[in-house]
């Protein structure tokens, strides 16, 4: 009994001292270990700090609260492109629906036609002339944009027009276009003759019934324009002598051809625009033609000025002489377009061209104000007996 008491005692001993040994392992491990600050998501859950509701305040004032807006999604993309219709800015957008510069521009070629009619100068007739072509002119561009308005918000030189921004309705463009119509017709009609009336209206019928359409139909819309932009000298021409004789339709000429250059070098560097726009002109569709017609009118103008304007009577040997260099510089930047059809030369003979047409015009003024006084005589008792003889035909 006291062996196995014994061993009994020995064996709960050793069974002892086996399962200490780990505990007594991992605290020396654990004493031989450096020391580090946990992470934290090391750390218990009751680290954490406690979750706390949001408390919600009722408002007090007795102010409303502001209503909440509806988060409408709109597909379109230039929505900062409208304006809202306001009084404020309203004869600026008149301006742009009229395109004052074109029409100042167009203004100043019917007061040119005027100087160089016959006869003395009725101040009356010449504001008369200048402010109904204005209104004429203004009323047929409020009617181009009217038509365009779908294909000017995809090119970017017209994107900004009023009518693509939504600044006036198509009725008010409309209406703006009707007004200033009747007025110009009115003012023409009582303080110059039916003549030159008549003229400014088909004036408007060209440009907006004949060559809009046709922008978007045919390349021969450039012709039909340079029609349109050799009228209005034609109208103060009218406006002064009555009637239209050679010498108006000279004037006329050099019109039609500088437009050709003019355009051409202006729509070059337009292209792309043009043809994403649908526009069937000649940069687009045959650029050959472009430059071709460009050098060709160019030179025309050299005879018109030196050969045709003296031998009408439009002018005297002077202008044929002081129109040369002019007419040498188109004609040369003219080459310079269809030899090298890039950039710089298309933009070289589109500024030049603007620079051309006053310069040109002032010279056939002074030329025709160096007549002498029995030569204008005669030039308008000349006139006088050809309309009397028309009206008692």
């Amino acid at each position: 009994f006291r062996v196995s008491r014994m061993l009994r005692s020995r064996s709960t001993l050793l069974l002892h001292r086996l399962c200490t040994i780990p505990s007594t392992a991992s605290a020396i491990a654990s004493h031989s270990l450096p020391r580090v600050k946990p992470l934290e998501d090391e750390l218990p859950s009751s680290a954490q700090p406690p979750f706390t509701a949001p408390s919600f305040r009722v408002p007090v004032s007795k102010k409303r609260a502001p209503k909440k807006e509806l988060g409408i999604i709109v597909a379109d993309d230039n929505l900062q492109q409208w304006v809202k219709m306001e009084p404020r800015g309203l004869a600026s957008s008149y301006l742009q629906l009229s395109k004052s510069k074109l029409t100042f521009f167009i203004s100043t070629t019917a007061v040119a036609g005027y100087l160089m009619g016959p006869g003395s100068i009725d101040f009356m007739a010449l504001a008369a002339c200048a402010g109904g072509t204005a209104l004429l002119s203004s009323a047929a561009n409020a009617c181009n944009q009217l038509l365009e308005a779908p294909y000017d918000a995809q090119m970017k030189r017209t994107q900004s027009r009023v009518l693509v921004v939504h600044r006036f309705s198509p009725l008010h463009a409309f209406s703006f276009a009707g007004v200033s119509a009747i007025t110009g017709t009115a003012m023409l009609l009582h303080f110059t003759n039916p003549l030159t009336a008549a003229l400014g209206l088909l004036n408007i019928v060209l440009y907006s019934g004949v060559y809009t359409p046709m922008k978007r139909t045919t390349i021969a819309c450039t012709w039909a324009g340079a029609v349109v932009g050799a009228i209005p000298p034609l109208m103060g021409y009218a406006a002064a002598a009555g009637t239209l004789d050679a010498a108006s339709m000279t004037l006329a000429a050099i019109l039609y051809s500088w437009q050709f250059p003019h355009f051409n070098g202006l729509s070059w560097n337009l292209r792309g625009d043009y043809s994403k726009a649908g526009y069937r002109v000649m940069c687009v569709t045959d650029e050959a033609l472009c430059r071709r017609t460009s050098i060709r009118h160019a030179l025309s103008l050299v005879g018109l000025c030196s050969i045709a304007a003296p031998l009408t009577d439009l002018t005297t040997m002077t202008f044929a002489v002081d129109s040369l260099p002019l007419n040498a510089a188109l004609v040369y930047l003219s080459w310079k377009f269809y030899r090298a059809p890039d950039a710089k030369n298309s933009r070289q003979l589109f500024f030049f061209s603007l620079l051309y047409l006053p310069i040109i015009m002032v010279l056939m003024v002074i030329s025709n104000e160096g007549r002498n006084k029995e030569e204008k005589a005669r030039k308008n008792d000349r006139m006088h007996t050809e309309n009397s003889d028309l009206i008692s035909d």
